[in-house]
């Protein structure tokens, strides 16, 4: 599968027309598994999942992976909506969710609203967390971190470096050298050929300076129903600083006890996109975790 291997579909969501690109793979027969992708400058579904949809195609299952709101392909608009009205369109009843990071918050805020169409929960990136009193006052500062600030001066150049989109996607990275930022960084490059879209993430990052970023209730954790695995990396030494990281990682340990069932495995030497820096493990100890939820609905 490459980048234009997908296809659009129109949805109306809350009475407007929104379109979505979409991935598609695996067994139509199988259970249906939709991965909702990372946020950022350039991301789109097939960068986030491009090491993941072989795999779990190859294991049975049937794959949708869209392009959320505003990124990649698709038009602007709400993500939990979006995915409902994507849902019903393919006339999924219940699926399978992974979200990577600001895929994850969606997932969540579904799986809370809409538990009957939830089967399972993946969540990793460090996201989303419950808020605590000691991430309350740092999570209105993350829209003015060094890495962001870096990420506006290489969005306000006249034209986008390839050189500045490799050192902004090795942030997410914990080993700053591997292969896989090369190709992450040309596709992100790729994406943001569009320009419309790069005005769009050119405002978005202006907008995160006082917007910052936010937690997740306890009670919107616990009123998931569904399996839940959270699958953390847990350094990203260019993401937060060293005396935030600690308490940012315990915050999003700690949805284990809003959750009533949830277990949670923490990646060392790992950083904020599991699946793209070890995604041999990453897939490995997801599709384990979808095959329990299965043995156990039998």
């Amino acid at each position: 599968m490459n980048i234009n291997d997908g296809k659009f579909v129109d949805l109306l969501v809350a009475g407007k027309k929104a379109s979505t690109y979409y991935y598609q793979s695996g067994n139509p027969d199988g259970e249906t598994v939709i991965f909702l992708h990372t946020g950022g400058a350039g991301v789109s579904a097939f960068m986030c999942w491009h090491k993941t949809f072989d795999m779990f195609a190859e294991a049975g299952y049937h794959i949708f992976a869209p392009d959320s709101p505003g990124f990649g392909r698709s038009s602007p608009g709400n993500g939990v909506e979006n995915l409902l009205a994507f849902m019903d369109s393919h006339e999924i009843q219940a699926a399978h969710l992974i979200g990577n990071s600001g895929g994850g918050m969606t997932c969540t805020n579904f799986a809370a609203e809409y538990p009957e169409r939830v089967k399972s929960l993946t969540l990793s990136g460090g996201e989303p967390r419950v808020e605590t009193k000691g991430t309350r006052d740092i999570m209105l500062t993350l829209g003015a971190t060094p890495r962001m600030e870096f990420a506006r001066e290489m969005l306000d150049k006249h034209e986008l470096s390839l050189g500045d989109m490799r050192q902004a996607t090795a942030d997410f990275f914990y080993d700053p050298e591997p292969p896989a930022i090369e190709i992450v960084a040309r596709l992100r490059m790729d994406t943001l050929g569009d320009a419309k879209l790069l005005e769009r993430v050119r405002a978005d990052a202006e907008a995160q300076i006082g917007r910052g970023r936010s937690n997740t209730s306890f009670e919107t954790f616990a009123a998931i129903k569904a399996p839940t695995f959270l699958l953390h990396g847990r350094d990203e030494p260019r993401f937060y600083n060293e005396v935030d990281a600690p308490l940012l990682l315990n915050a999003a340990m700690q949805v284990v006890h809003a959750i009533h069932d949830c277990r949670c495995t923490v990646l060392p030497y790992c950083g904020h996109w599991p699946q793209l820096e070890i995604p041999d493990t990453y897939n490995e100890l997801v599709l384990g975790f979808l095959k329990e939820t299965s043995e156990e609905r039998i």
